[in-house]
């Protein structure tokens, strides 16, 4: 009796520490498993939470840290650049607004006319809250409503006039237009006279024969070989480029790249223009403003304005210029119309909508 109570004690307690030491593996086992479920939870909770956190910074970065014109004087502001291709001393008469002042209306229009229009445009927008100047150049082939149907902003500027075209550019691109500055083309000598020489690049050989302007590309070269044709190198390519040419250099739309050469030079050309402003000393803009906008056809621009944004203008710098190109279709000239570009406009607005 003793012996079998004896040997129950010791099957017992072998058999409790089995059973123990099972319990504590299983346990252990279970616990692992949910300390690995929930910590590799964790890890993709964090990893999400980091994720957002990251965007939120790249976000932020948008506005860059170092943003020095957010601490200057004056408010953002944007200005609407545009040079016509108004060449009377070339081409003669032109297109009358009013028929009303032409004799032999009949005479006139058979004998032809030749009308002027917006051939450069430029937007530029100084952001304090980004910290920079965007540069937005607009293709005069850009296809725009107007009241009497679809047209190209080139002749939108004629037939309805500055206030009618600044409006159409706000509505495109979201931009609200403060100031203006309408330039013909014959005045570009005497405004660099006045501003200073703009750096530019020429990306092709430029030949005129005093009225056109084109390159010797294969549809041209066989005219600017011609002696009796009277075309001369007008401008080298470089990309270093200064001086007096503006008016041939803007004029000029026979690039190989096309409509995205012309744009690049509108773009850099305003930053030029730009560049040259900020050398002024901030005491003599205002004052010479007026020698600079005797050059100019058409402005709203004036000393208090520049006087009100002197601080913003003297801080540019093209560390800190960005041009935005606007997003859309370009349809080369069919036999039976010209050539166009058809902007999306959802995309231009979305793109430019940080720096409004």
């Amino acid at each position: 009796m003793a012996k079998g109570l004896k040997n129950f004690l010791v099957a017992f307690v072998f058999s409790s520490v089995v059973i123990g030491i099972a319990a504590l593996i299983v346990m252990n086992s279970i616990s692992d498993v949910l300390y690995g479920s929930f910590s590799k939870r964790d890890g993709e909770i964090a990893e999400i939470l980091n994720g957002a956190e990251d965007e939120t910074a790249e976000d932020e970065s948008a506005v860059p840290s170092d943003n020095k014109l957010s601490i200057l004087d004056g408010d953002s502001f944007t200005v609407l650049i545009v040079m016509t291709d108004y060449r009377p001393d070339v081409y003669g008469d032109y297109m009358p607004k009013d028929l009303d002042s032409v004799g032999d209306k009949v005479g006139f229009l058979q004998n032809g006319f030749r009308r002027y229009g917006a051939h450069n445009i430029c937007i530029c927008k100084c952001s304090k809250e980004t910290g920079q100047f965007v540069f937005v150049p607009v293709s005069p082939l850009t296809k725009v409503l107007t009241p009497t149907g679809y047209e190209t902003l080139y002749d939108a500027y004629y037939d309805f006039g500055c206030e009618y075209f600044k409006d159409k550019l706000t509505a495109m691109t979201g931009l609200a237009i403060d100031r203006y500055a309408i330039i013909n083309c014959t005045e570009m000598s005497s405004f660099v006279a006045a501003l200073g020489a703009v750096w530019a690049t020429v990306p092709c050989e430029i030949f005129s024969n005093g009225t056109e302007y084109v390159s010797a590309t294969v549809a041209t070269a066989e005219k600017v070989k011609d002696a009796n044709a009277g075309y001369t190198r007008f401008l080298e390519a470089c990309t270093d480029y200064i001086g007096p040419s503006s008016m041939g250099l803007l004029l000029f739309d026979d690039y190989s790249n096309g409509v995205d050469d012309e744009l690049t030079i509108t773009s850099t050309y305003c930053e030029g223009v730009f560049a040259n402003f900020a050398k002024f000393p901030s005491d003599s803009l205002a004052a010479f403003w007026p020698n600079i906008a005797s050059c100019l056809s058409d402005t709203d621009i004036d000393a208090d304005f520049l006087t009100q944004h002197l601080s913003l203008i003297g801080a540019y710098d093209i560390s800190i210029a960005a041009v935005v190109n606007i997003p859309g279709l370009f349809k080369s000239a069919a036999a039976n119309g010209d050539a166009l570009f058809e902007p999306d406009e959802m995309r231009t607005v979305d793109a430019l909508s940080k720096y409004r």
